[in-house]
Parts: structure tokens; sequence; C-alpha cells
């Protein structure tokens, strides 16, 4: 394949607060993939919907990646590799060298009830890691409240 640009993944319990735009601004074409390389053993030894949590290394660094897909390591990720490696081999990046993954700034993969307000900077990107506000026990999480709003807008925009 003869695949160009940048492609975004992101688990499905995200929200974003600002523009991902922003996100492509000095990108290296050097490296591969770009993630948010947490340094994450989570306290809950369960997550949303009662999951048991699992501990391995690079933990929660693939729920959110910016591929370079034109990048030559990449053409390893064919359908068949997506298939039938396990899943280390694709959380924690196994098919790339360490130099090809590129570190994002934290708060394009806050981790909700983890990531810690430093220098009072704003998250771009809220990931509800243990459950979000759309579980009636999570009502009360951090950025519950612009979870919330976006739903509802969601609403009054689908059904006006």
């Amino acid at each position: 394949m003869n695949y160009k640009g940048w492609a975004v993944f992101c688990d499905c319990d995200f929200i974003f607060l600002d523009d991902v735009a922003k996100l492509f601004e000095g990108l290296n074409q050097e490296k591969a993939v770009y993630c948010v390389k947490h340094d994450y053993t989570p306290k809950e030894k369960h997550k949303m919907d009662g999951q048991q949590q699992t501990l391995y290394p690079r933990k929660n660094w693939s729920s959110f990646i910016v591929f370079n897909c034109a990048h030559p390591s990449n053409r390893k990720l064919d359908v068949k590799t997506v298939n039938s490696e396990s899943g280390s081999y694709l959380h924690q990046f196994k098919w790339l060298n360490d130099n090809e993954i590129g570190a994002l700034d934290e708060r394009w993969n806050w981790l909700e009830g983890w990531t810690s307000n430093h220098n009072n900077k704003k998250p771009f990107a809220v990931h509800y890691t243990r459950g979000g506000p759309w579980f009636d026990e999570w009502q009360d999480v951090e950025f519950a409240e612009e979870w919330i709003n976006e739903r509802d807008l969601y609403i009054k925009n689908k059904f006006n």
C-alpha cells in the first residue's frame, strides 16, 4: 500500500476540548507514531463496566495514537498482522523501534482521575479510562460536566 499523511486513532471514551488540527503542528516525519508516553499504573482492580484492570508496559500509550501512514515501519501493520498478533504486540508498539515512537504533550491523553493538573494547564483531550459520565456511578468524575454538555448539545441538534 502507498499510504500517505497522518491518521489519528483514539479509544471511544475520549472527549476533545481543543482543536484536533493543533495535534499535527510540528510532527516529525521520522517518527512512525506519536502517543502520550504515560507512566501509568492504575490504582483500581476494575475499570469501566466492571472489566478487570490489566497491567502491562506502556499502559494507555495505544489509547491515542497519531500514525505516520507513510512511515516504512507501519507497513508491517497489514490486515493479517493486526488480526493475528497479540494484544501486547499492538498495545506496546512491538513492530517499532523505540526511537520511532514520538512523544505527545500529556494533555492530548489526559487520564481522568490520574493526570494531575500541573501548571493549571487545560487538557486538550480527556480520556475517561476508569469510566465516564455515561455510567450512573461515574457522574462525578473530572470533566463530567463537559461530556454531559456535549451529549445534550448532540441530542438537541439531532432531534431539532
